[in-house]
This record gives C-alpha cells, structure tokens and sequence, in this order.
C-alpha cells in the first residue's frame, strides 16, 4: 500500500527538520509511538527501532533514516519482525510562499498476511492524517512559527 499526504505548518523548514530528526522525542507527541531506542549515527544514516501501538499489538521495527538533504528524509526497513515486510518512504520538506513549510509524508508499506488489509487501510487513511497533525503541533509549540 503506498501513501502520501502533505501538511502546510507555521514552522521554517529548518525548525521542521529539526523535529523529523528527533526519532527519541517521538513518544512525546506521536501517541501510538510507545519507546524509541536511537542507534549510532553514520554519516547522515541512523537506525531507529520503534515500539508501535497498532490497537491489537504492540509492532517492533527497525527503520534506516537517511537525510539526503535539508529537504529530504527518507527511510527503509531494516526488521520488521513477522508483522511488516516492507515499509519504506520519504519526508520531503519545502518552504512555502508565506515562509512556513510544506511537509509531505509518502510511505510504501506492507504489514504482511497477519494484518488484515481493513487494518492497513485505517492506519493510511486516519493515522497518516493524525501523526502528521501530531508534528505540526509539535513543531509549532516549540516556539519558532513564522507569524
């Protein structure tokens, strides 16, 4: 299943890609996001398992970041475990006229036959919509809104 919503948000790009790249702090403002543990940094590339609150499981997976650029972040499955096996995608980050940003999520994920598709389905089309109002929030209450 492949994916892509965008959000506009009253951040600089900057201060956004600050709070993409802050993988430990999700738990703090991503609800479904139970832990994080961080790996060490190589390069622009670091690992991130996530413990992930999908209603009927608690999912453990290990995702590749990789920052490409100020305006892109992709990532890739490292372990996904029996409930996920593929789950790749990008942040892309892009100033806005009014100097805000325009951030677009675009995922490609396949959590297996063990998921039902009706359950792959919800978390597209009312996650996706959640979590990126979740950043939004979170960006613009760290104090650097551009109005």
């Amino acid at each position: 299943m492949r994916v892509s919503r965008s959000i506009e948000i009253d951040v600089t790009p900057d201060a956004f890609h600050r709070v993409v790249q802050d993988y430990a702090r999700y738990p703090e403002f991503v609800p479904e996001v139970k832990a994080v543990r961080v790996g060490e940094r190589h390069g622009e590339s670091v690992d991130v398992t996530y413990w992930l609150d999908v209603k009927l499981k608690l999912l453990e997976f290990t995702l590749r970041h990789i920052t490409r650029s100020l305006e892109r972040i992709e990532w890739t499955l490292v372990r996904g475990g029996e409930f996920m096996r593929a789950n790749e995608g990008a942040w892309t980050i892009e100033p806005t006229r009014a100097g805000g940003t325009r951030a677009t999520y675009a995922i490609e994920i396949d959590l297996g036959p063990m998921v039902p598709g009706t359950l792959e389905k919800a978390l597209a089309e009312r996650g996706l919509p959640n979590m990126l109002a979740n950043f939004k929030t979170r960006a613009e209450s760290l104090g650097e809104t551009t109005r």
